[in-house]
């Protein structure tokens, strides 16, 4: 077996090129072949879960005097049921995911298929009227608990996997081919995971040693990896060559196709500190390798925009007394207009009018100049409008912001067009400033929860509200934003820099 030598400017992967059997399974393999039993174990949970239902529902739920035998028709039913779901719950993803330890993107995956399952089956239900005579609690209670099984399988499954792992169980033994630079990175690269999942067989190349810029010599030609592939056991082999040297990529595949091995092209900025993430295609067929994407995107957008609808309605509707005691208020204390609009920065960069209730004298004059941020003690604010700040009740007006879809409930507080700290503009103090429009506004966000509320009165409130907007944005999940908006009532009581 190959070993890595440490790591210097000479630096050499040497070894004996002999075949050493251990006693190891191909982690790859092993967590894919796990993916595949899951629809097994998805069908029994439904099973069980159905069994599970009928003695919760019949113990609390049910009406008294049932007759005997109540729910004895439920299992049969739900068997019926759980055939379809190998067909819709199977995620082929399963294994690289559970590899790599992202037990919330398991989850969640999950969750979104199930949903899915669960539509289907309530279609199928009421097209056939199979689920006429089914309790309607009795039907949340299996979908509930079919969920809770199902899901907590997959995260103990996926634990195991990593487990194996790290007890070095579970293995893939990597053999690379094209000595350079792209193979020195990816080597160091390697080097840096977890020693129980990797073994490195060594560098291979045909080329004249000394004949490449490359600081790691070949531990052996094409010839010797496929003499030694036919005795040892190899899980990838990846090569480091420029996609542009078609010929030779092709001669080379086609050389190693006598090994039963997968062979994968290492994009050319492996260890580099380029930001790229997976393969995706453009058109029909050309591939990409993706260096930055929407943060917050496909299912994921569709749940937000949900959420922005749904809670932001509810939120209207329960308030529309509220706000309209506040604008008597207002028009009460002081003239000029009810609601102020100012030009902010929106999505992609873009500008929109936000709303506020005013809180300041009213001056066409003044409104028109440049923007001055509201300070301690500031004279131009009135009476009620010095309440309504402390209180946050001024913003309630972005609710229709977010009604238009200009808004959302969570996400960075849009700053005003041109508006300056320290007299300097907001990219002009950091490089980061700008990447706070990948998603839409908020009318309250993880910077406000976290104690970054208010006027940015020096470049260092600045940056740390750009950090933590950032946060936000790369750490979306539907949870967080639930988070935050539970816990800003307690900022708001709190009235922390509002002024």
């Amino acid at each position: 077996m190959l070993t890595l030598a440490p790591m210097d400017t000479s630096e050499e992967i040497s070894g004996s090129l002999t075949a050493r059997p251990a006693p190891r399974m191909s982690s790859r393999n092993f967590a894919f072949l796990a993916g595949d039993l899951l629809p097994l174990f998805d069908f029994i949970c439904l099973f069980l879960a159905a069994s599970l239902s009928t003695l919760l529902y019949s113990r609390w739920l049910a009406p008294a005097g049932l007759a005997p035998g109540f729910g004895s028709d439920f299992e049969p039913a739900a068997l019926v049921a759980a055939v379809l779901a190998p067909f819709i719950l199977y995620d082929k993803r399963f294994g690289s995911v559970a590899s790599r330890g992202q037990m919330p993107v398991l989850v969640r995956s999950y969750a979104l298929r199930f949903t899915i399952f669960a539509g289907v089956v309530l279609a199928l239900g009421a097209v056939s009227q199979a689920l006429d005579d089914f309790p309607p609690g009795w039907l949340v209670i299996w979908f509930a608990t079919s969920l809770l099984l199902a899901s907590l399988t997959r995260v103990l499954v996926a634990r195991y996997v990593r487990r194996l792992q790290r007890r070095g169980v579970l293995t893939e033994v990597i053999a690379v081919v094209g000595a350079g630079p792209v193979a020195d990175r990816l080597v160091q690269a390697l080097r840096q995971t977890r020693p129980a999942t990797i073994e490195l067989l060594g560098v291979f190349d045909d080329k004249i040693v000394g004949a490449m810029p490359s600081t790691i010599k070949p531990a052996g030609t094409l010839a010797q990896l496929i003499e030694l592939g036919k005795t040892r056991k190899i899980d990838w082999i990846l090569l480091t060559l420029p996609p542009t040297a078609e010929h030779r990529l092709l001669s080379i595949v086609q050389r190693l196709k006598a090994l039963s091995v997968p062979i994968g092209l290492c994009p050319q900025h492996v260890g580099l500190t380029v930001p790229y993430r997976t393969i995706d295609y453009v058109g029909d067929s050309v591939p990409v390798s993706l260096l930055a994407d929407r943060p917050i995107r496909r299912w994921d957008a569709v749940i937000k925009a949900g959420e922005d609808v749904v809670i932001g309605g509810i939120l209207t509707l329960m308030l529309l007394p509220v706000l309209a005691v506040i604008a008597l208020a207002i028009r009460l204390d002081s003239p000029g207009p009810v609601i102020f609009k100012q030009r902010r920065h929106t999505f992609n960069n873009r500008e929109f009018d936000i709303y506020k209730f005013r809180t300041m004298r009213w001056s066409p004059a003044a409104a028109a100049g440049n923007l001055k941020q509201t300070s301690r003690h500031d004279d131009r604010i009135t009476r009620v409008g010095r309440f309504l700040r402390s209180s946050s009740l001024d913003e309630l007006p972005q609710l229709f912001n977010v009604l238009k879809g200009d808004m959302s409930l969570v996400g960075p507080r849009p700053h005003a067009v041109n508006m300056r700290t320290e007299d300097r503009l907001g990219p002009e103090i950091t490089d980061l400033y700008a990447h706070r429009h990948r998603v839409k506004p908020g009318i309250t966000g993880w910077s406000q929860v976290n104690g970054a509320r208010g006027a940015t009165d020096t470049t260092a409130q600045l940056r740390r509200r750009v950090e933590l907007d950032l946060h936000y944005i790369e750490n979306w999940s539907l949870l967080l934003d639930l988070k935050i908006l539970a816990l800003t009532p307690r900022e708001v009581i709190k009235r922390t820099n509002a002024y």
